[in-house]
């Protein structure tokens, strides 16, 4: 399964990324379970691992994520490393005309077999971007 999600958001792209590239904010924006736990100490950085309390489709499943690629302000890839799948996740901003382009990237084999899956994904990716955008244009 692989998707991307987009949402013009109408605040500074370096305001979209500190919140969208921080795991201890992860909770204010994406609708999910419980709170990342940072499991390296220190600012992000590539190798940093976090894990991450997630459900879909009603079934937990956590995972654990390392960062692979880190462009503060721009973008930030993570690699699923332990949980139920594996894959891959990329965080971008990028400017645009009164704000930032916040993208979501998402690679992973589906773990089940339901068609629906996908789709269901994309829609909670998009939905999470909904709120991240409401927490920035609401919080000035």
């Amino acid at each position: 399964m692989e998707f991307h999600v987009e949402q013009v958001i109408h605040a500074a792209p370096a305001e979209v990324a500190r919140i969208m590239f921080d795991p201890d904010l992860e909770d204010k924006w994406v609708n999910k379970a419980g709170k990342a736990e940072r499991l390296t100490p220190g600012p992000m950085a590539v190798g940093s691992r976090v894990r991450h309390d997630s459900g879909t489709l009603g079934l937990r499943g956590p995972f654990v994520t390392e960062v692979t690629e880190l462009d503060p302000d721009r973008r930030l890839a993570m690699e699923i490393v332990e949980g139920p799948v594996r894959g891959i996740i990329v965080y971008q901003v990028a400017p645009t005309s009164g704000g930032a382009i916040a993208t979501v990237h998402v690679r992973n084999p589906p773990k089940l077999p339901i068609p629906e899956v996908p789709w269901v994904r994309k829609q909670h990716v998009q939905e999470n971007l909904h709120r991240l955008a409401h927490l920035l244009t609401h919080s000035h």
